[in-house]
């Protein structure tokens, strides 16, 4: 089973992540310290991360985990509610999911996308 971490400081949203992936091992955390923390015990397959966070934001937790060698690697999945524009795959950035117009299809999707194109990498 893929194991997901969940970069989530709004609860609402966390369960909704837990109901729409079950068929994942997800990890959730409330903040990027905990997360990064968690990353030292093990390292997962997809890290599903909202942007605007309370204290480090999402591009701080992206920042920092790529300064990590077994780190590098992972796939980032943004999600938030304020549109982002265009990411290159230049820090892992697997895509994209407007928080205002995904549905659970869509994030399904996006979920199996990135950790297929991981695999292939």
């Amino acid at each position: 089973m893929k194991k997901v971490f969940v970069i989530e400081d709004d609860r609402g949203w966390e369960s909704y992540y837990k109901r729409i992936l079950k068929g994942y091992d997800l990890s959730c955390f409330h903040d990027g310290v905990e997360a990064i923390a968690a990353m030292d015990e093990q390292v997962p397959d997809l890290v599903l991360l909202d942007v605007l966070l309370t204290g480090p934001t999402g591009f701080a937790v992206i920042h920092e985990m790529r300064s990590f060698t077994e780190l590098e690697k992972v796939p980032v999945l943004l999600v938030s509610s304020v549109e982002m524009g265009d990411f290159s795959k230049e820090y892992g950035i697997a895509g994209y999911l407007n928080k205002a117009t995904m549905t659970p299809r869509s994030l399904l999707d996006m979920v199996k996308y990135s950790l297929t194109e991981a695999a292939n990498d």
